[in-house]
């Protein structure tokens, strides 16, 4: 499969929305297809929005509706994606490693433009805020991701991936990873054990 241009196809289909996700989008609506992308929106709050990206599998013979419902996967690349967007760098990085993920997009741009919205350094309450919101919709990735591998790529200001831990805890496995030298390196795994290694 071309990793790209399913990236592309799911671009398209989250930034040609009109008059975009903010009115358009229903919480658990696929909001198009386009090649073998579909998206659908898993959580929409005020200030996050959580797209799944996963890959349409033509089936032979009677043609189902695609319901958008993930497939079973035994990977799923979650993307907090605020400071930059990643989604390029990381569909990359998962074809180069041989990981077939379907992908969860937490942005603060419903459009997920390339204009990248930067938090307010003086307004601490848009920091809590997000925090606060990105603690309801992290239950909400969990149902998605299911028992599913998970990889975790941030691309946030530092204290708001500290808030962010914080309530995502260390109670579910994953894996973090570090953008380095053009390319993402898998620099931990957090776990239960990891939170108990302390004591």
């Amino acid at each position: 499969m071309d990793v790209l241009q399913w990236v592309k196809d799911a671009l398209a289909v989250i930034q040609e929305i009109e008059p975009g996700v903010k009115s358009a989008a229903e919480v658990g609506t696929v909001l198009g297809t386009v090649g073998t992308a579909v998206v659908k929106v898993v959580q929409k709050g005020r200030q996050l929005v959580t797209y799944l990206i996963t890959k349409s599998k033509p089936s032979p013979g009677k043609k189902e509706p695609d319901t958008g419902a993930p497939p079973e996967k035994t990977d799923v690349a979650l993307l907090i994606d605020i400071n930059r967007r990643m989604l390029h760098d990381v569909a990359r990085y998962l074809e180069q490693q041989k990981i077939d993920a379907d992908v969860l997009v937490v942005t603060n741009d419903p459009d997920y433009s390339d204009t990248i919205r930067f938090l307010d350094p003086d307004n601490p309450d848009e920091w809590v805020e997000l925090v606060k919101e990105f603690n309801a919709t992290i239950s909400k990735v969990k149902h998605t991701i299911g028992s599913a591998r998970v990889h975790i790529f941030m691309s946030t200001p530092l204290p708001l991936a500290f808030g962010l831990g914080c309530v995502w805890g260390t109670v579910d496995e994953a894996t973090v990873y570090h953008w380095e030298n053009g390319t993402y390196h898998p620099a931990m795994k957090v776990s239960r054990a990891l939170r108990q290694a302390g004591r």
